[in-house]
């Protein structure tokens, strides 16, 4: 029956179908493997951006120690307490006490009020200089804390970034073959159908050259016996559809 099944299409149906469910599942397991690949690909951007944020970690620890120290900026109190455990401060106020005190022995004015002054002024004069440089010291903490974290804000902001678009683009081409996936196969049995519809056309054609014969031959006094075969046979193709 295999002439008689090509002949109705039913071969050629098969085979489409068949060829639409292959394309088919190659395009759902390539969805499938894209997929995974570009998950893959999101999580190793991941890794890479908090490895590379990780790295500035030892620089912002020295910023949170700014902001820890912050308030020696404005408070009296911490900048008196900095200077009596600061060694230089008291190293440098004696050595100005004592050029003071033997330059107003020199004159004789060791108990003068000018004399006294001085000795105050030498505290203000030494503190100071200190007193600045630590603020400094503290503002370039701030600094770098502040810059340290629009590092890695930065870095975290194009790592999600990267990650977004790579799963965009997955799931874009995932969509496009499963899109593609479920036109193959629609295609498949559309093909079907229309090998279905070409077999039927080529009954339908050859049932009337075989009736036109016996139209021919019964118009021509032929023996009726001898065609009788004919429309048994037309019967059996119909019948097998």
């Amino acid at each position: 029956m295999g002439f008689v099944d090509r002949l109705k299409g039913k071969t050629a149906a098969k085979v489409a179908k068949e060829a639409g469910e292959i394309q088919s599942q190659a395009a759902k397991e390539a969805a499938g493997n894209v997929s995974a690949v570009g998950q893959q690909v999101a999580d190793s951007i991941y890794s890479s951006g908090q490895q590379a944020s990780a790295l500035l970690d030892p620089y912002s620890a020295l910023g949170t120690q700014g902001l820890e120290q912050s308030s020696f900026l404005t408070d009296p109190q911490a900048q008196f307490d900095f200077l009596q455990s600061n060694p230089l401060f008291q190293m440098g106020l004696d050595n100005a006490n004592t050029q003071t005190n033997q330059m107003a022995a020199a004159r004789g004015r060791l108990s003068a009020g000018d004399t006294l002054q001085q000795l105050n002024n030498n505290a203000l004069l030494t503190a100071a200089p200190l007193i600045q440089q630590q603020k400094q010291s503290i503002g370039d903490l701030l600094t770098m804390g502040q810059n340290i974290a629009s590092s890695q804000g930065g870095i975290l902001q194009n790592t999600a970034l990267n990650q977004g678009s790579v799963l965009q683009n997955t799931a874009a081409n995932r969509g496009n073959l499963l899109t593609g996936a479920a036109a193959a196969q629609a295609g498949g049995m559309i093909g079907a159908e229309n090998a279905r519809a070409a077999g039927m056309n080529n009954v339908m054609d050859l049932a009337g050259k075989i009736g036109g014969s016996i139209f021919s031959a019964a118009s021509g006094g032929a023996d009726a016996g001898a065609s009788g075969g004919s429309p048994s046979f037309l019967a059996n193709l119909f019948g097998g559809q």
